[in-house]
């Protein structure tokens, strides 16, 4: 066989396998944490990692779980309220606060939640962005979803988190 028709083999089978669809079907998606009593599924093209999905352009999911069993009953019985001081200080931690947050009342997997939305900035002369946090409690269990979005693409990631949010589970 010549080397020309090895080359073209070769880039034949390139192309080949460039033109097929490469997005994971949703099923190898999927993510079911046992451990923290969740499913979802993790957006083609994010990347999973334990607790956290992160899209191409560096938006970023975090979950953060937390037993309420030994848990301060005041503090219990104030939630989401007596959870806000330390979300401020999670946002303040990472990045410039700009302002209050904007609150929602929504709901997470079925459960009524607090959807709470700091507008920020990474850098002082950064362009503004956002970060939302979910706060959500489901039995004995806290759950608080944390989405830092990257600027360049905060609608795009932005829609995608919030497909994510509204099919979650709790198992």
């Amino acid at each position: 066989m010549s080397l020309k028709a090895v080359v073209f083999i070769a880039a034949s089978i390139v192309l080949a396998a460039c033109g097929s669809s490469s997005e994971t079907p949703i099923a190898e998606r999927t993510v079911s944490d046992t451990a923290r009593g969740v499913r979802y599924v993790v957006p083609a093209g994010w990347k999973h990692n334990d607790a956290e999905i992160r899209s191409r352009s560096g938006s970023l999911l975090t979950l953060r779980v937390y037993d309420l069993v030994e848990a301060d009953k005041k503090f219990v019985a104030g939630l989401p309220d007596t959870l806000i001081p330390q979300l401020l200080d999670w946002a303040k931690y990472y990045f410039i606060v700009e302002d209050k947050p904007t609150r929602a009342e929504t709901t997470v997997a079925g459960e009524p939640a607090l959807e709470l939305t700091y507008p920020i900035r990474v850098r002082p002369k950064d362009p503004p962005s956002k970060v939302t946090y979910w706060v959500v409690r489901h039995g004995t269990r806290l759950f608080v979803l944390r989405a830092a979005f990257a600027r360049e693409s905060l609608s795009e990631d932005e829609a995608v988190v919030r497909e994510v949010v509204a099919g979650w589970a709790f198992l």
